[in-house]
């Protein structure tokens, strides 16, 4: 088997502009390495959904490996003893990790199930060829994007401050993760930090697949970055989060907040 090289996130810390560079450089990476990534149309995407999914929806009761497997095996498009040995592979989704806060509203906790996506994938791909890479970024920025997101995209009606206070005051999210990493010896974590990419979010990854410097510097770059929303553009989506309306009507004027960015205030 191939060594299997996991970037399951975490969620807001660059993960689509890196997916996006695989995607610009496929042709040149495709030499070097064999990509499954969740940016890519048909199986691929399909597979990782679904694997991504499945961890979401049976971390609690206990995770099945073959049905991830299988999932897994769906991305892949072969069983996975079939996958060549000849290069190393990467996987990118930041949905393994699990959920994240303010993404589903019967999820508890940070992450919480990412300890167990952890023993699965390791279970799924055996221990000693597999490397998990988590990024992580500064702890306030990350919280701020999470609720930015929250309200954009799963209906979050409450304000800033709220949905902080669902982190302990002494939360810090490299700690967090690191504390994860110490706890789980037996696997190999490597943890990078999204501030202190050079080039790309996700340059340390390549570099660790093998990548060299010198065609991570001739990579491609995306142009397009998420742009960021004004605090009215934010106050109004509360507003129609928390609105008395059916949620096919919510849809509708959600869509038209995102569209019409120009209207608001930059403040």
């Amino acid at each position: 088997m191939a060594i299997f090289h996991i970037h399951m996130g975490l969620p807001k810390t660059g993960s689509t502009t890196f997916q996006n560079t695989l995607q610009l450089n496929a042709e040149i990476l495709s030499r070097e390495m064999l990509v499954i990534n969740r940016m890519c149309s048909g199986t691929q995407r399909q597979g990782l959904l679904k694997a991504h999914a499945y961890i979401r929806n049976s971390y609690k009761s206990g995770i099945d490996i073959e049905i991830l497997k299988r999932n897994l095996e769906t991305a892949f498009g072969t069983c996975l003893s079939d996958v060549p040995d000849t290069l190393p592979v990467l996987i990118t989704d930041e949905g393994l990790c699990g959920p994240h806060p303010g993404q589903f509203k019967d999820h508890d906790g940070v992450l919480p199930a990412l300890p167990a996506a952890l023993d699965a994938l390791t279970a799924v791909f055996a221990p000693e060829k597999t490397v998990f890479h988590i990024v992580v970024r500064d702890n306030a920025d990350w919280i701020r994007s999470l609720y930015n997101q929250a309200v954009k995209q799963t209906g979050y009606a409450s304000d800033f401050e709220k949905f902080k206070s669902s982190f302990t005051e002494d939360f810090n999210l490299e700690a967090h993760i690191r504390a994860l990493q110490s706890a789980h010896p037996d696997k190999d974590i490597r943890v990078n930090k999204m501030e202190d990419h050079g080039l790309f979010p996700g340059e340390q990854i390549l570099a660790d697949c093998g990548i060299k410097q010198v065609c991570l510097e001739a990579l491609k770059i995306p142009d397009k970055k998420n742009q960021s929303w004004s605090t009215a553009m934010l106050q109004a989506m509360r507003v129609i989060n928390g609105a008395d309306i059916d949620q096919k009507s919510k849809n509708i004027l959600r869509k038209k907040i995102a569209q019409q960015r120009d209207i608001f205030s930059k403040g």
